[in-house]
């Protein structure tokens, strides 16, 4: 197919298919960071759009409605999957703090922010298992069928209802991590009580250390299932965005 002739005839519907895809890849996890070069995502946005144009079924319709359309799809798509993203950053932000690595920041580009190392590594494992899960290819059959329905202004209903996962979820992923140190917490409390003149900062620091690291290590079959059992739901969300 040449792709330059189609482009040069359909200028027009290309514009729309651009501007979504762009937004939607914006949003993307490691994508839509900062640390990739903008050139970069430029071509990959119009190698998307590209390739999904010969699928699409254009529908005529008013240009800067189609911009409108493109926008708000695609800022739906890119903040309910974003919406995941700081749910892992959340719990991985409270399993630092409970661990002792709260202190230990490293510069992270993507949000122009400091951020932990156990965060860092989280965020790593997500937009693995973000690809793993073919998501990637749920979002370029989504944007296909999006240009089947027309534009919609209540959107924001959905985007809200589906937030309301974002705490829960960052409960659940952090709860065996927290759960393990509430109570060494408590029972260093009553070390120290029981025993006044034992140094229970130089004991139970590198005691919570070793453990949370021994703990999150394990819990990594459970934060994977609960992960993964969430970007399910994201992606019947999207889906719902379409009916």
């Amino acid at each position: 197919m040449n792709y330059l002739e189609l482009l040069t005839t359909n200028l027009y519907n290309f514009i729309p298919v651009f501007l979504r895809v762009s937004i939607i890849l914006f949003f993307i996890p490691y994508i839509g960071s900062r640390t990739v070069p903008l050139v970069f995502r430029f071509f990959l946005a119009l190698a998307v759009s590209l390739a999904v144009m010969p699928y699409l079924t254009m529908k005529e319709q008013n240009f800067f409605l189609s911009l409108f359309n493109a926008i708000i799809f695609g800022l739906s798509f890119g903040i309910m999957i974003r919406i995941i993203v700081a749910a892992v950053e959340i719990a991985s932000h409270w399993m630092s703090l409970q661990i002792g690595f709260a202190v230990a920041n490293i510069f992270n580009p993507q949000f122009g922010e400091l951020m932990g190392p156990i965060t860092l590594f989280y965020e790593m494992f997500t937009i693995a298992l973000f690809f793993s899960l073919d998501l990637h290819l749920t979002l370029v059959e989504l944007i296909i069928k999006s240009f089947d329905y027309p534009t919609k202004f209540f959107l924001v209903g959905n985007i809200i209802e589906f937030s309301y996962l974002m705490f829960p979820l960052a409960v659940k992923l952090s709860a065996a991590v927290l759960l393990v140190q509430v109570l060494m917490n408590i029972g260093l409390g009553f070390l120290s009580r029981i025993m006044p003149q034992a140094n229970v900062f130089f004991v139970g620091f590198p005691l919570l250390l070793a453990t949370g690291i021994a703990v999150m290590w394990l819990s990594i079959p459970l934060f994977t299932m609960v992960l993964s059992k969430a970007f399910l739901n994201l992606k019947e969300a999207l889906a719902g965005l379409l009916r």
